[in-house]
């Protein structure tokens, strides 16, 4: 936010974004954000990733108007049917909107409408009724975010001239298959993109990631390439995903899986014992993956946990010591680590049977760092080759989001560092107390821009890197298989793409990305909300964990969810909410409600398609 907008109305343009406490509207610029209960959706309503005109007002809580939707995300909309009077309406999900129904519908129920205008009102008129039912779920899921599914007959007919990789496809490539191959995954991965090995120099260490050569199926101006681009990425829900490519590419023959033969591009870096990188080298390759291993596994084998085979032991050992050696290294060069818990669902015969928190073990961290050095390897020899291509960059904060969030942090009780940039912020969060770190973690996450790719080059704030961009991934990342590209055209000394072209690239990505985002974080609050539903009126202990003006939402600590307690619930008193102390106070008993307060809680009603799990105080 620059001075010069303080406190004045502007109107912006962007891509609408539902978060949990506030929307955002995303320019190319900006990311503007406003909590939800000072958002003004007047007589019209806008769904993710509709393009969207608003009238914002800059202030300490900056508050907006929606003023039109220049252009709908889905012409169909999912909702629910509702019954006012003797009058049936249609209300879009995650929406207090109702639009009149052309057609006459009989009964309450969750549908998909097509909207259209009407001699300047807007209509709904009902295309498909779903059934309350968890097979559905994907489904609405799909229809609501418009993920396409199917592949064309020209995808069909490409697919069938790719085989298996033979030595017709070996041919001038670099052969790794005697090396002691392993990829690290989550126990229930499909799609394998990366590989890593692993040797001892007399100085330092030799580090191979050998990442799905992705870019040798995928031919420029292909239907699967085409396709892969609609797509932008894969999407992964937590029973099941939608890939970006075909399964035969994504889940077998571009897959790193263990036994086969597979074609790679391959990064080969060595350090010295301190961690400098001293050189870098990238390959096309044939690799052959040893051991498909799991964090959990690595985790255990390294910690003596369970049995395992003493040299694979050593492999991982020196795996370990490198990655601490590199991990120590880029925080002490200003990375920023935010504590955010992520969920884990625990899956039997397809259904979830328990959420969990992520645990936090260095195997997790030993892919992270591996594959960061791979891709800042590729960024600074692009770079260096003054190439034009997809950075992944993350601006700097606005200086006044950063006076708010240190004003708001005042309030709790913290100091949050002036002139703050990532290493400061990383030794403020490292001094936060353990139980409140999560919780402070959100609101700097909150003060923070959104990383996105883009052919600017301006570095990534988070990492602390100047130069950065994604490679790792082409199996279910456009930007990463673009990048594959670009570096072996640079290799080759090949005519580069067009500006126009990655242009063109980064804008779609941009937006799918925040599609992607989306329907995963959607699937994650239906599967949640299954859960919880599951023990309305139980006793859980819980964490407040944010605050807005309406209630407070609650981390479940039994069942890692979160749920949203009114304060109108709390009978006892009248309650004020203090927005820069992040807390509630009774007027007649002065009792406080605080962010990271524990509490007792209970469900007491679920909406599944809302994502929303109502709680009271037990």
């Amino acid at each position: 936010m620059s001075k010069k907008h303080r406190n004045k109305k502007i109107i912006i343009k962007g891509l609408f974004k539902v978060n949990k406490t506030y929307y955002s509207i995303i320019t190319e610029k900006n990311t503007y954000s406003v909590e939800k209960d000072l958002f003004d959706f007047s007589d019209k309503f806008a769904q993710d990733s509709d393009e969207v005109e608003v009238l914002f007002v800059w202030a300490k809580n900056p508050k907006a108007k929606l003023l039109n939707v220049i252009k709908r995300h889905n012409k169909y909309v999912v909702g629910y049917v509702k019954r006012i009077d003797s009058l049936y309406f249609f209300q879009p999900l995650k929406t207090k909107f109702l639009i009149k129904l052309s057609d006459k519908v009989n009964e309450e129920s969750l549908a998909k409408a097509q909207i259209y205008q009407f001699k300047n009102a807007e209509f709904a008129k009902i295309v498909k009724i779903y059934s309350n039912s968890p097979e559905n779920d994907e489904t609405i899921i799909i229809d609501k975010y418009n993920l396409p599914t199917k592949f064309s007959a020209g995808v069909e007919k490409e697919l069938q001239l790719i085989n298996e990789p033979n030595e017709n496809d070996f041919a001038d490539r670099i052969d790794f298959r005697n090396l002691s191959t392993v990829t690290i995954d989550g126990a229930d991965a499909k799609d394998f993109d990366d590989a890593i090995d692993i040797e001892l120099l007399k100085d330092g260490y030799r580090l191979y990631v050998h990442i799905a050569d992705v870019s040798y199926y995928v031919k420029d101006n292909s239907a699967i390439e085409k396709s892969a681009i609609e797509r932008g990425f894969s999407v992964y829900f937590p029973k099941s995903n939608i890939p970006m490519l075909p399964r035969k590419l994504s889940d077998d023959i571009c897959s790193l899986v263990p036994g086969k033969d597979r074609l790679a591009f391959s990064v080969i870096l060595d350090f010295d014992k301190n961690g400098n990188r001293k050189s870098y080298k990238f390959v096309k390759s044939i690799i052959r993956n040893k051991n498909r291993l799991t964090y959990d596994f690595v985790e255990d084998c390294l910690n003596n946990k369970i049995d395992c085979d003493e040299n694979l032991k050593s492999y991982l050992h020196k795996m370990k010591v490198l990655a601490k050696i590199l991990r120590a290294r880029r925080f002490l060069k200003g990375s920023l680590e935010l504590d955010i818990k992520e969920p884990v669902f625990i899956i039997e015969n397809n259904e979830v049977i328990n959420i969990i928190q992520r645990p936090k073990i260095f195997s997790y961290e030993i892919i992270e760092e591996f594959m960061l050095a791979a891709n800042k390897a590729v960024a600074d020899y692009l770079k260096n080759k003054k190439k034009q291509f997809l950075h992944r960059i993350h601006e700097k904060p606005q200086t006044t989001k950063l006076m708010n969030l240190a004003s708001q942090l005042k309030e709790m009780g913290y100091m949050f560092p002036k002139k703050a940039n990532s290493k400061k912020i990383q030794s403020f969060i490292q001094s936060i107390d353990e139980t409140k770190k999560s919780i402070v973690s959100k609101l700097i996450l909150r003060s923070l821009e959104r990383a996105e790719y883009s052919l600017q080059d301006i570095g990534h704030f988070a990492l602390g890197f100047e130069n950065y961009t994604h490679f790792t991934s082409p199996i279910r990342r456009f930007p990463d298989l673009i990048i594959h590209k670009i570096l072996y055209r640079t290799l080759l000394n090949m005519n580069e793409y067009s500006y126009k072209k990655l242009d063109k690239i980064a804008k779609q990505v941009q937006k799918r990305e925040l599609i992607t985002e989306a329907a995963e974080y959607f699937a994650k609050d239906i599967e949640e909300s299954r859960m919880i539903g599951k023990y309305i009126g139980k006793t859980f202990n819980g964490t407040i964990v944010s605050m807005i003006g309406s209630g407070a939402f609650v981390e479940l600590k039994e069942i890692f969810a979160e749920g949203f307690l009114p304060y109108s619930t709390l009978k006892d008193d009248y309650y004020t909410f203090l927005e820069q102390k992040q807390m509630i106070i009774g007027k007649k008993t002065r009792r406080v409600y605080r962010l990271g307060e524990l509490i007792k809680v209970k469900p007491t009603r679920v909406d599944i398609y809302e994502g929303k799990i109502d709680l009271e105080l037990a």
